[in-house]
Parts: structure tokens; C-alpha cells; sequence
């Protein structure tokens, strides 16, 4: 089984770069990055796996045995389906809360011939979808694998300033009861969500 992950925002960020560093550690050499088209963006993920500036939707448009893993699907992502899947696609996207169902609107409506799944009910990060992903392949049921709704980051600047980041997503626990999280992972979301701040009040949106 192949995953391809396919990217859709605009440009690589730090946070978005760890997730995908974290699909990239747990699937090893089976991983493809579609819909890569600039150069800077390639540079950064070429370490990462097999990159392609088209997208999965032409690449996969006339394979079978093509599985989208996509929030809006009537059907749950079962062992079963691991046997068949000769590719899986996740979409390379940070989530939006609420969701606006752009996995649905960007690949499975694209992508005739895919069978769409869902891994739970709430939205999980890109990391947090590899995981589970993986942990079906390893045999283990969907609803097996115990999460955790919300994760609140909080850092002290100084003694009077304290910056605290809530994230809306569902997140993996491992079979330890730990958070499934990516290496760095809350500095890295620290240090976005201060540039994001800087970017807002100096009318510079591009936080990449």
C-alpha cells in the first residue's frame, strides 16, 4: 500500500511540515506527495518521499483499489479494507474549524472511481489520520484506537505573559494512553501561532 498525501495549501509551513514529517516517519519509503508545484515547496519535501507536481486526481484517475480517507464518508475505514487499498490518499490539509469539507470538495468528488472512508467523527490533524491509517494496516479496528478531543499548548514568555494555543481536532493516543503528536511538535505550534499574530498586526498574512 502506497499513501499519497495530497498537498493543498498554499505554502509550507513550519506546522505544516511536521505533519507531514510524521507521515513520512511512519510509512517510511511508501509515500507520495501530489500536487507539489513550487520548486521552494519541493526542496522541502523531497527528503520526505516521491514528489509530484500533479495532482492524485489525474495521477490515480483511472486505478482501482483507491481509498480517500475523507471526514464527510458514510463508511468507517475497516481492516479489511487495508487487504485491497493498493494507494490511500490523504488530504495535505490543516483543518478548519468548523470543517468546510474541502477533502470531499478537492479529492473524492474528483476521484470517481476511489472509495471514501471515514476514521471516526471528528477531525483529526494529518499526522493524527497517518497514525490511525497505520494502526489499521497493523490489524487494529478504528474504534480501537482511543483519542482525545481538544489540546490546549500553553507557554510562559515572561513572569505577566503566558500564550496559550487551543487546537479543535481529535487527537490519537498510543496504546501507553500518550498523545500521538509529531517530535517538536507543540514548540513548533507555538512559534506559528506568535508569527501569526506578528503577521495580523503588521497586515502580513503569508505565516510560511
Amino acid at each position: 500500500m502506497i499513501v499519497i498525501v495530497e498537498h493543498l495549501e498554499p505554502c509550507i509551513s513550519k506546522w505544516l511540515l511536521k505533519e507531514y514529517e510524521f507521515v513520512s516517519e511512519v510509512f517510511k519509503n511508501r509515500v507520495i506527495f501530489t500536487n507539489v508545484a513550487k520548486d521552494h515547496d519541493r526542496s522541502l519535501l523531497e527528503p520526505l518521499g516521491i514528489i509530484y507536481k500533479t495532482s492524485a486526481v489525474e495521477l490515480l484517475q483511472d486505478e482501482k483499489n483507491v481509498i480517500v480517507l475523507d471526514p464527510s464518508a458514510k463508511e468507517k475505514l475497516q481492516v479489511n479494507d487495508m487487504r485491497m487499498a493498493r494507494y490511500v490518499v490523504i488530504g495535505g490539509i490543516m483543518g478548519d474549524n468548523p470543517p468546510k469539507g474541502r477533502t470531499r470538495l478537492q479529492i473524492t468528488s474528483r476521484l470517481k472511481n476511489a472509495i471514501p472512508k471515514n476514521i471516526g467523527e471528528k477531525q483529526f490533524t494529518i499526522a493524527g489520520a497517518a497514525y490511525i491509517l497505520r494502526q489499521v494496516e497493523l490489524g487494529r479496528n478504528v474504534d480501537d484506537v482511543k483519542y482525545v478531543f481538544g489540546l490546549k499548548i500553553k507557554k510562559k514568555l515572561t513572569n505577566d505573559i503566558e500564550i496559550e494555543v487551543e487546537l479543535p481536532y481529535a487527537f490519537p493516543l498510543d496504546e501507553q494512553g500518550n498523545v500521538v503528536l509529531p517530535r517538536n511538535y507543540q514548540d513548533i505550534i507555538l512559534e506559528h501561532a506568535l508569527v501569526f499574530e506578528s503577521a495580523l498586526l503588521t497586515s502580513k498574512h503569508d505565516v510560511c
